[in-house]
């Protein structure tokens, strides 16, 4: 062991000369050509009138600062890797004197976390998955808010989350749970002890950019926010030419967005991930022309029935919402979700949809809006183009009639609704040729469970429209059956109708549903005895709409329909009282009746009675049958996703391509929160060897910021792309003539870990007309 010392006089402490003792007690070991006199290049400097320290540099040496006011008690104030980088300390303002050492100890397992952070180098960050965002680095920190200047930067790929670090490492975190952690890091108020983030380095590495993210499960006060971001600049090592931003979470996007003003006053620069998204994001090729109105995606509803948008229009938004309208077309100012429904329900109308990218593009969207245009998104190489043509005084009204009208949506291939002679039957044995009964959804089951009957719900029936037929002939107090009832409302309105009459009308058709409308005691006493004889019992069932206008081969319909959970303890309990005997935290009984008819109301909701109404379909011959199967709650659901699997037999070789967008927990990837950015993954191979296929992370989600996969990389990807393998096998089995086609299939991650399919649809593929010549 040896030390060495030296005193400093240092000015301008508060405006008085201090005598500060800089003691620089160096833990020596025996190394070759190694002596203590390095000690004595640790330097100080002044910033805007408080000290800054740094060293030289130490390899493989963990260095310890700590400071005292009196020489008697020292403290340690930062901890850093192999060389102390100009570390400003804030607090030594409110001292007349302030002591300083620094100790050298040779670096362990355990120092796998820094009080400072180097953006340009690599220590600490995760490694990048794949290109685009997947190629950002992450690395986490912590700040314990009585050492608000202190900032625990941890190895992230070490420990890729915020609460086993925590554990590990800091001080009063060894015994703590999760739920305890989490209240004291992610809400606001007295009880939080804790603020947690991400610093994100830009994914090309030409660009020197890092992004800071606070993470809360609330919105934080926006001056503390920036205390915190101000802390963790002072932290960053920054050559010359860095720029840093701050990009909120989803929780804290709408305060940061209120504060921008203060938060600019601050130094603080507020932006999103988009700004490293180098290029267009095409979700559905295709063409519209039409007027270009933008609406902010909260406001699309509220627009629309007031008139502002029209459902003939092309729509440009911030966010894109969870449910939209089926209108001409859409343009997108924020990256959306590759594989929701309503990219799935373009695709199959071949509806332009895409993210628009860059200042520049969205300078010329913004200059058209108001204006008729025709919009053409492209898709060519892996690249999305996007062409906005003005069409202002260049079309005559003939030509302009003749360009609308070859885009209005064909008649659609629908199979009519027939008797099965049953109110339900079981689903393994079905296949499409059962949708006239029960439906696509339900129909297209039968594949899954006859391929992977481990890795689907089960048990699993289905309702069939016989029962469907039968609730709609029960006659209301009025004395019209309740079908005739849902004629006299609708059966008038022809496509585009008045959006706010066309509400009225739907909705007063739903109350008659879920409050007016029941079933008789023999229908009640039909599926009582089929939910029992099917198995159910003792947790919640889900009834999921299957409608014979979706998951057809020509139609898709993803997103229009809804389904419901409801307890079958709860209607054999002999009383009308809650709480559930499912769900104690339930204060009704939500039993499945009242699932049942709530799933019936959907039939009728807007953009479902807007889409076949488009169509010109013929109400009479469809309906809603119901898939029922155990319902999985969300504290189970540990990932959930969509898949596109397509497959390309010409030529005597299978070539199979997958793109799988995954997203944690329940949050939903089908209609997502445009805030939460899902995961995506690509991959492909040949014949039925999906061992050779190449996983690729393309972009990761915004809810694992450390930019690991949402599932086990690599084995769950794989357990689930054998499993796509598997069913779309026997879905070539069924049609052996199919050469070229799609599939659209819906995964859940469930505790303790165990991948699933849950749906299965053919993704229509329209014939493209090739757009308009504008003269």
């Amino acid at each position: 062991m040896c030390s060495r010392q030296m005193e400093m006089t240092i000015h301008g402490l508060r405006g008085h000369t201090g005598r500060v003792l800089l003691i620089l007690g160096f833990s020596c070991v025996a190394l070759s050509g190694a002596g203590s006199g390095r000690a004595e290049n640790m330097a100080i400097a002044w910033q805007n009138g408080v000290p800054s320290l740094a060293s030289e540099d130490w390899p493989g040496y963990r260095l310890v600062l700590e400071q005292s006011d009196s020489l008697a008690n020292w403290e340690e104030t930062a901890r850093v890797r192999s060389r102390l980088r100009p570390y400003v300390d804030v607090a030594a303002s409110h001292h007349a004197a302030r002591f300083y050492r620094l100790a050298a100890t040779a670096l362990q397992s355990s120092d796998d976390w820094s009080n400072q952070l180097i953006p340009s180098g690599g220590e600490l960050f995760t490694p990048g998955f794949g290109s685009g965002l997947a190629a950002i680095r992450f690395a986490k920190f912590s700040i314990l808010l009585d050492q608000p200047d202190r900032i625990y930067f941890q190895d992230s790929a070490k420990w890729p989350y915020h609460y086993h670090f925590a554990v590990a490492r800091l001080p009063g975190y060894a015994e703590m749970s999760v739920l305890e952690y989490d209240a004291q890091a992610l809400f606001p108020g007295v009880n939080q002890h804790m603020a947690i983030g991400t610093v994100m380095r830009a994914p090309d590495p030409q660009v020197r950019e890092v992004g800071i993210e606070i993470v809360g499960a609330e919105p934080f006060p926006i001056e503390q926010v920036a205390d915190w971001i101000e802390a963790v600049q002072r932290r960053l090592v920054l050559e010359d030419g860095w720029r840093t931003f701050y990009i909120p979470s989803a929780e804290q996007r709408a305060a940061a967005e209120a504060g921008a003003t203060f938060l600019a006053a601050r130094g603080i620069a507020l932006d999103s991930l988009s700004r490293w998204v180098s290029g267009n994001a095409g979700y559905s090729p295709g063409w519209a022309f039409g007027k270009l109105v933008f609406v902010p995606g909260a406001e699309v509803s509220d627009a629309l029935g007031a008139g502002r948008l029209n459902l003939m229009d092309i729509l440009v938004t911030d966010y894109v919402p969870a449910e939209l309208p089926v209108l001409a077309g859409y343009l997108a100012l924020e990256p959306a979700t590759p594989n929701s429904h309503l990219a799935l329900l373009a695709r199959s109308l071949a509806l332009p949809f895409a993210y628009a990218s860059g200042a520049g593009l969205q300078a010329e969207i913004a200059s058209l809006y108001g204006k008729e245009v025709l919009l053409v998104v492209e898709e060519t190489n892996g690249e999305c183009r996007i062409t906005l043509t003005d069409t202002t005084g260049l079309l005559t009204p003939e030509r302009r009639q003749e360009i609308l009208d070859s885009k209005k949506g064909g008649t659609l291939d629908i199979t009519p609704k027939a008797a099965a002679g049953t109110n339900s039957l079981p689903v393994d044995p079905l296949t499409p040729a059962s949708i006239c009964y029960v439906g696509g959804k339900a129909a297209n089951f039968g594949f899954l469970r006859r391929s992977l009957p481990d890795d689907t719900p089960t048990p699993v029936i289905a309702f069939t429209f016989d029962l469907w037929d039968a609730y709609l002939a029960q006659t209301l107090p009025g004395g019209k059956t309740l079908g005739a009832e849902i004629d006299s409302r609708l059966g008038s309105y022809t496509y585009p109708p008045d959006v706010n009459s066309l509400r009225t009308n739907l909705a007063a058709i739903q109350i008659l549903f879920t409050d007016v409308a029941d079933f008789d005691a023999g229908q009640r006493a039909d599926i009582l005895a089929a939910l029992q004889a099917a198995g159910f019992g003792g947790r919640k069932i889900r009834f999921r709409s299957s409608t014979n206008v979706e998951d057809a081969e020509s139609f898709s319909g993803a997103g229009l329909y809804d389904s419901y959970s409801g307890c079958l303890e709860d209607d054999l309990d002999g009383d009308n009282s809650g709480p559930s005997l499912c769900d104690p935290a339930e204060p009704k009984e939500r039993g499945v009746f009242r699932a049942i008819r709530k799933v019936y109301a959907g039939f009728f909701n807007e953009n479902a009675f807007l889409e076949r109404l488009r169509h010109g379909v013929d109400e009479s011959i469809v309906g809603m049958a119901i898939l029922v199967h155990y319902s999985a709650p969300d504290p189970d659901e540990m990932a959930n996703g969509v898949a596109l699997l397509a497959i390309d037999k010409t030529g005597g070789v299978r070539r199979a391509s997958a793109k799988i967008v995954t997203q944690l927990g329940a949050e939903s990837v089908t209609n997502p929160d445009p805030s939460k950015r899902p995961e995506t993954v690509t991959t492909a191979y040949t014949g039925t060897n999906t061992a050779e296929a190449v996983l690729t992370l393309v972009e990761t989600s915004s809810l694992t910021t450390n930019g690991a996969p949402v599932m086990p990389w690599e084995d769950d990807y794989r357990i689930l792309l054998d499993q796509l393998d598997t069913v779309t096998h026997a879905y070539e089995d069924y049609y052996p003539a199919k050469s070229v086609f799609e599939l659209d299939f819906e995964f859940k991650r469930l505790v303790p870990g165990d991948v699933g399919l849950k749906q299965i649809r053919a993704v229509p593929h329209p014939v493209p007309v090739p757009p308009p010549e504008i003269p």
